[in-house]
């Protein structure tokens, strides 16, 4: 049994798990420094074309950057904007 397979299922978590980070670092910040609804869609937006891009760019070998990248922002900034607009509906 060849160990490739192993070492590329590694590679693609650990793409995934550097993803992740990078997106909820990105909104986080965006969060962090503009309390703005249309900033967190601006940088979801911005997060979403760079996985595009980089799946274009480099394919099968960057899926799991692109994996955790693309849905993990889209993920959190709806969060974020829900939980904006139950904020803003106490208020």
């Amino acid at each position: 049994m060849s160990r490739v397979p192993v070492r590329s299922a590694a590679l693609q978590v650990g793409e995934f798990a550097v993803g992740v980070t990078v997106a909820y670092a990105a909104i986080g910040a965006t969060w962090a420094l503009s309390h703005s609804i249309w900033s967190l869609l601006v940088a979801t937006i911005l997060i979403v074309a760079a996985a595009i891009v980089i799946e274009l760019r480099y394919g099968a070998k960057a899926t799991g950057l692109v994996v955790g990248m693309l849905p993990t922002s889209m993920l959190v900034c709806g969060l974020l904007v829900a939980m904006s607009l139950v904020v803003y509906r106490l208020n």
